[in-house]
């Protein structure tokens, strides 16, 4: 039989070239099955764009990896069958990167006048297929740079298989999957079978002419809570409830932009919102003590686990996927969508790097190494931060796997299930460690099986001698099993443990993580290797901050000894103190304070710097031998520890906690553009933290509004002042120095004529003073939020919860405005205090549960009207 497209017949064989595309992917016989034909308009053309079958490759296929540089400005192109959501993506990777949206249909049209079924009926097949050609050909050509082209599954029969499969030497060519619930409810004329049929049968096809893939997860299939940023979804605001296709939209958005950046780099809105987050600045190979979670294949796939829960204490998801695994296609192939299904689910739930690796195998001929090499095609096409390789595959397939790596770093692998002669102090160990230095690994991973508890102290010799002659690759080398246990203690890079929970008798006898990352970190403790810190919030009054109890859960759950309080003064005699003690940690700094503390600094950060307010102080124990201050690495990697304070590191994360509400909250409607204006409510430290996260995002238009206009008129020319000299190119970019802070005279006035209305307002305005009366009722003047595509409004009081401000926006939630409140904005800014603080990856879904639950109990427990605010809190 033959494939049918729009009424016309014909094989699938027509797609020429795919036989010999140089990817690994399964093999069959051609099968194939009939279409009825459909009418349909642009963009709408279900029978064209969605056959009822797909014939795998012809032939079998031996592993080759896919290239993977290209030139920064190259376009992207998104294939994938109807119903994967192709075109969406595409849109969002279009505004993100400022780039044209290009869509074969659409092209189609536009050049000869007709849809390709119209075109195919008029003319006959022989004529369309040719026009196809030269119009698909000739849209390649055109937008070769700074485009996103969407191309349909019929864009690859008669010579577009081979025409995109060249394309994607040199371009970015990435496979749209989805799963099979998603795509019958998109199309809503198929049953599930027929397009699981379709999934299984058109992927290698795809596959075979790309060399990335993207599982497009549904809502339907998405086992994760909605996230926003908000653990429980029953806590949101009516606005953010309200758009539940946002919300949506915004969860595949993260996605697909972040496999974007680890295939292109940062896009033109700049870096992600996770970013801006202290560690994200730093390499997790380059941190000291760093811990990889390891979560199980099957576990992910069935939903086994709370992904958010187990990372607690972690730096890294280490994702391991089975060789050998029973779902498998009819050809008993691996099911290569369900690999990337999973790293999809682990994607989605974690903002840290995913490390994919390769199960153990007992089998070890050439066709297992094969299969090994095919999964390892499978994880690059990914893209994930890490993947492991076993030295096992040869030297020849990991200098090919290192050669087309693009963004992703290669952990060499090398087990020692049988100990050598001489232990660690074997030359085979130093061998092998070189070896993957030659083969260009970015981490070297050695671990043996052992019973003799010398080993712990011998490997810690071996990575002494190996670090006097080489930092690179980054070492992790450990024992296994139970004995070994104590020599993960003392690994520096990636060490892998266990989600929290019992351990079985079973997993006592293999060589998996025995060891959870928080009995790793109490492990440090315990050795005196970390010790116990003093942290603290200080302020006028902060007896009603939420801090400690969010701080001091983290610390138990991470397992460490340290402990949060609160220090309300009148004055900074006090902090001046504290910060000089021995087992001072460091200090979260609020108003009236956060400007003044700038002057007790001995070094500021460039964004604290530029803000001018300080929210975050940090102990410097060691100097360089210069006398000088040293780098963030270093302070970093000398956190935990106690002693005399030599220097003070001043730094401010409100900026990042706003930054992130924003983008968060921001549609992609309202996707920054040059056009974008925002407002700023306020004009003190935290309005100066709001204008700064504005102008990072790229926003090019930021209006200040403030009661006493001097104040604000100050705050303009600072920043104006900033850009001007180019000293915040680091947060604002080049395009950043075309930015304009201006000052709105009156909350009474209309909107600057000439500029676009407001897609960001942000409200900096205390809902109490310092001396605990109320303010007057703040809300803005309801012409400034008439933008037709709504916005993000953030507002960062939280005490009370319910302020004016957030009851008007809560009512401009029908016009596309997402609320962004305080309980927003607080973890986020404490996520970077804390990894400030202590050096490690916070908590987050814990802190964030903790901020709600402890705000809870005190509105509960407060003067007897307690039930009415937690009413108002629990809006939904």
């Amino acid at each position: 039989m033959a494939a049918s497209y729009a009424g016309q017949k014909r094989s699938f064989h027509q797609m020429r070239d795919v036989g010999t595309l140089l990817l690994s992917t399964p093999s069959t016989t051609s099968p194939s099955c009939v279409a009825s034909s459909r009418g349909h308009t642009p963009h709408r053309d279900l029978a064209k764009d969605t056959p009822d079958c797909a014939v795998l490759l012809p032939s079998a296929v031996e592993a080759s990896f896919r290239p993977s540089a290209f030139e920064s400005d190259a376009s992207v192109v998104l294939i994938g069958v109807k119903g994967v959501g192709k075109s969406s993506l595409g849109v969002l990777a279009a505004n993100a990167y400022h780039r044209r949206l290009v869509e074969s249909e659409r092209v189609f049209y536009d050049t000869t006048g007709q849809t390709a079924n119209a075109y195919r009926k008029l003319h006959g097949a022989v004529e369309y297929r040719k026009r196809h050609d030269e119009v698909l050909e000739q849209m390649l050509q055109q937008h070769n740079k700074d485009a996103v082209i969407v191309l349909s599954f019929a864009d690859l029969e008669h010579e577009g298989a081979g025409r995109l499969r060249r394309y994607a030497a040199t371009h970015p060519v990435v496979h749209v999957m989805r799963d099979v619930k998603g795509v019958s409810d998109h199309l809503k004329v198929w049953t599930e079978d027929r397009v699981r049929q379709l999934l299984r049968m058109s992927g290698p096809v795809i596959r075979a002419c790309s060399n990335f893939d993207f599982f497009n997860r549904s809502a339907v299939d998405d086992s994760s809570k909605l996230d926003l940023g908000r653990a429980d979804e029953h806590e949101w605001s009516e606005a953010r409830s309200a758009n539940g296709s946002f919300l949506t939209l915004k969860r595949a958005e993260r996605d697909f932009l972040r496999l974007l950046r680890n295939i292109i780099g940062d896009h033109d809105r700049g870096p992600s919102h996770q970013s801006a987050y202290p560690l994200s600045q730093i390499p997790v190979e380059q941190r000291t003590y760093t811990y990889s979670v390891v979560v199980r294949f099957e576990a992910v796939i069935n939903g086994d686990l709370d992904l958010e829960e187990v990372q607690t204490g972690a730096d890294a998801v280490e994702l391991i996927v089975p060789i050998d695994f029973d779902e498998a296609d009819s050809s008993g192939k691996t099911d290569y969508n369900l690999v990337a299904k999973a790293f999809g689910i682990v994607r989605r739930a974690s903002i840290l790097p995913i490390i994919l690796t390769l199960g153990e195998s007992t089998r070890h001929s050439t066709s297992a190494r094969v299969q090994r090499a095919e999964l390892i095609n499978v994880f690059l096409r990914l893209a994930p931060e890490f993947c492991t390789v076993d030295l096992c595959l040869g030297d020849v397939m990991i200098e090919q796997v290192t050669s087309c790596k693009g963004y992703t770093k290669i952990i060499g692998s090398k087990h020692f299930a049988k100990r050598p002669g001489h232990g660690w102090n074997d030359s085979e160990c130093v061998y092998v460690y070189h070896n993957m230095q030659r083969l260009g690994c970015d981490v070297a991973k050695l671990t043996m099986t052992t019973t003799i508890e010398n080993d712990n102290f011998e490997v810690k010799a071996f990575k002494r001698r190996i670090r006097e002659n080489s930092s690179v690759p980054r070492l992790t080398c450990y024992n296994t099993g139970i004995v070994g246990r104590t020599s993960l203690c003392f690994n520096y890079v990636l060490t892998p443990t266990r989600p929290e929970g019992p351990l079985s008798e079973l997993e006592h006898d293999t060589n998996q993580p025995l060891v959870t990352a928080k009995q790793l970190t109490h492990a440090l403790f315990a050795i005196f290797k970390h010790e116990p810190m003093h942290f603290f919030i200080y302020g006028l009054d902060v007896s009603w901050s939420l801090s400690p109890a969010m701080h001091n859960a983290a610390y138990a759950a991470c397992g460490m000894a340290h402990h949060f309080t609160t220090i309300s003064s009148a004055g900074m005699d006090e902090l001046q103190s504290m910060m000089y003690k021995h087992t001072f940690g460091g200090c979260a700094v609020v108003q009236p304070y956060k400007t003044k503390v700038v002057s007790m600094m001995t070094v500021l950060s460039a964004h604290a710097e530029a803000i001018g307010a300080v929210n975050s102080v940090i102990p410097i124990r060691e100097m360089l031998d210069d006398g000088s201050v040293p780098d963030e690495l270093k302070i970093l990697s000398t956190r935990n520890r106690s002693g005399p304070v030599k220097a003070l590191w001043g730094d401010n994360t409100d900026w990042i906690g706003l930054r992130a509400c924003v983008r968060r909250g921001l549609s992609p409607a309202n996707t920054v553009r040059s056009t974008s204006t925002g407002i700023v409510c306020g004009a003190g430290g935290q309005a100066r933290a709001a204008v700064y996260a504005l102008l990072s995002l790229g926003v090019m238009h930021v209006f200040v509004a403030n009661r006493t206009l001097s104040t604000a008129h100050a705050l303009a020319e600072h920043y104006n002042k900033l850009i001007d000299s180019v000293v915040i190119k680091h947060a604002i970019g080049n395009d950043g120095t075309k930015a304009r802070v201006r000052v709105i005279e009156s909350f009474t006035d209309s909107w600057p004529e000439g500029f676009s209305l407001p897609t960001m307002v942000v409200c900096t305005i205390p809902s109490q003073k310092p001396d605990g009366s109320a303010p007057s009722n703040f809300t803005v003047p309801s012409s400034w939020l008439k933008n037709p595509t709504g916005g993000v409004a953030v507002e960062l009081s939280y005490n009370p919860m319910v302020t004016p401000f957030v009851l008007q926006m809560r009512a401009e939630a029908k016009r596309g405005w997402i609320l962004m409140d305080g309980f927003d904005h607080l973890p986020e800014q404490a996520f970077a205090q804390f990894e400030l603080f202590t050096g490690r990856r916070a908590p987050r879904k814990l802190m964030r549960d903790v901020v709600l639950d402890h705000y809870r109990n005190q509105q509960k427990a407060d003067d007897g009207d307690g039930l009415e605010r937690e009413r108002a809190f629990a809006v939904d």
